[in-house]
């Protein structure tokens, strides 16, 4: 039987062919399987449970956090024998494989070697915050499915210049990217980039240009009935220059950053803790053995890093340090991307030395999978230990930051679940509840979907600038027994009313008592 050599395939050949696709639907159900196992059993903080509430209702919305396509596809997903927020889950969990399967892709495209498509695709796979946004209901993962693909259908078209059908299709999933986050919107410079050095003059046909408008707006067109809908309700221009900026919050996305050099060391931190040791080396050999290569598709996949990362390490110093990593995830795919062609340059320069490529691919692959699942797993062990806070991050009850943050798994994880069900124990009849927007998700959904404790009004303190805890005490107290989720600086402006009141914990929330004239409560 002849043996096949999975580092340089010619896929001209048919049988090669229909083998490297059987690959990728293997790489697709490993991270698939992967997810699955690792995904969280039920709703979790925040924008998770906020999704799956907007998906059960079909909450649509133009504005720069309302993600439409990601609510339509949950909705639908809410069909499945599941709780809404696990059917949300899974929905990230198909939509980042699909990702995954589309790194593969690219990077056969781009080498023709399997194993370096492999190994690009799994090091994506099992890097922290992708992995991490698979296994919660979040928009990261389809986001960079979209960016992966528009890609993968630029990279054939450069190919083939003349098949301007390669150039409707990207319109028309840019448009449906656009809805399902704006944030894709940084990835143009880039794509315009390549589209101008391959064939500069297709701008100046008229057919192609409106054929490629009608793709983009028929691909967009959930912003469109979104935006119709608030048609009658704002202004339309400014409603549109609202949304793309930021929306309400533009103050945190648009303000130049005061600690950018922080930031910056910061990012290149994140980016050795998504691909730790092999994946960090090879990302730099991929780009220096493209440069030379191809200098065109080097220059491409930077300006799509470039543009992404000065954005965010320019501005957004309101966007908190826990999260910012976040909008880096379409990065890190591109970063996948290059670990796969630095992957292909390794096996190339080992082969000329006679060494045996097969064991270089078990040796690489082992360690692509088993480093990165290490370090998730001692880091935040490590760091509690030494008694160094890496993540400044608040605490909540059933939330051991640590664990939560720095190891992806959200196997078996039902912290939020559990605050929920202890808040609502711990709440009298008729009481109010005010907790800030990552309990007030939680509870929200306990109500609306399980239908517990109904009886409890839960506000959402909501901007902290209109005081509204306040407002709520001065107006309640004494008709109603109020809790506060948490009494942190920053989520609940709770100065004034110290003078006045003491909050007393209770489970996990805190009770408003007002203070007698005599100290005595």
């Amino acid at each position: 039987m002849k043996k096949i050599n999975i580092n340089n395939l010619g896929l001209e050949n048919k049988s090669l062919a229909s083998h490297s696709t059987f690959i990728g639907i293997a790489v697709f159900l490993f991270s698939f399987a992967f997810y699955v196992f690792t995904l969280a059993p039920t709703v979790i903080w925040g924008d998770n449970a906020s999704y799956a509430l907007s998906a059960v209702k079909m909450n649509l919305g133009i504005s720069a956090d309302s993600h439409p396509l990601f609510i339509i596809l949950g909705h639908l997903f809410n069909y499945l024998p599941f709780e809404p927020a696990y059917s949300l889950n899974l929905l990230s969990a198909v939509t980042s494989s699909l990702a995954v399967l589309v790194v593969y892709l690219i990077v056969l495209e781009m080498t023709g070697s399997m194993a370096s498509a492999i190994i690009g695709a799994i090091s994506l796979c099992v890097s922290h915050a992708f992995w991490l946004h698979a296994v919660i209901g979040r928009i990261y993962g389809l986001n960079a499915f979209f960016v992966m693909v528009l890609v993968l259908i630029l990279l054939k078209w450069r190919k083939e210049p003349t098949n301007n059908r390669f150039l409707y299709l990207a319109a028309f999933l840019f448009g449906l990217g656009l809805s399902n986050h704006l944030i894709i919107a940084l990835t143009i410079i880039g794509f315009f980039f390549l589209i101008v050095v391959t064939k500069h003059r297709v701008f100046l046909k008229l057919k192609v240009l409106l054929l490629g408008v009608l793709f983009f707006l028929i691909g967009g067109s959930i912003l469109v009935y979104s935006f119709i809908l608030k048609w009658m309700a704002s202004r339309p221009i400014p409603l549109i220059i609202d949304a793309a900026t930021g929306g309400e919050k533009k103050r945190a996305m648009l303000e130049i950053s005061p600690n950018i050099f922080r930031d910056i060391l910061m990012y290149f931190s994140y980016l050795f803790y998504q691909f730790p040791v092999i994946g960090f080396s090879l990302i730099f050999i991929g780009i220096f053995a493209l440069i030379r290569k191809d200098r065109i598709v080097a220059l491409f996949l930077l300006l799509l890093l470039g543009v992404n990362a000065f954005f965010f390490l320019s501005f957004g110093p309101g966007i908190e340090r826990t999260t910012k990593y976040t909008f880096y995830i379409s990065d890190y795919a591109v970063f996948s991307i290059l670990i796969g062609y630095g992957f292909f340059t390794f096996m190339n320069y080992v082969k000329n030395k006679g060494y045996y490529p097969t064991k270089i691919f078990s040796i690489g692959m082992a360690l692509i999978i088993i480093l990165p699942i290490l370090l998730y797993n001692i880091t935040p062990y490590a760091s509690k230990r030494l008694g160094i806070d890496l993540l400044h991050a608040r605490t909540i009850p059933y939330r051991d930051n640590e664990t939560y943050f720095l190891n992806p798994s959200k196997r078996g994880y039902i912290g939020a679940a559990r605050y929920a069900e202890e808040a609502f124990k711990t709440a009298k009849s008729d009481s109010i509840i005010i907790a800030d927007f990552t309990p007030y998700t939680v509870l929200r959904y306990f109500q609306r979907i399980k239908g517990i404790r109904k009886d409890v009004s839960v506000l959402n303190s909501g901007d902290n600038r209109e005081n509204a805890t306040q407002k709520v005490v001065y107006k309640y107290y004494g008709k109603r027994d109020i809790y506060l989720a948490g009494v942190e600086k920053g989520y609940y402006r709770i100065g004034r009313l110290k003078d006045g009141y003491d909050f007393v914990p209770e489970g996990v929330l805190y009770r408003v008592v007002k203070k007698s004239t005599d100290g005595i409560r």
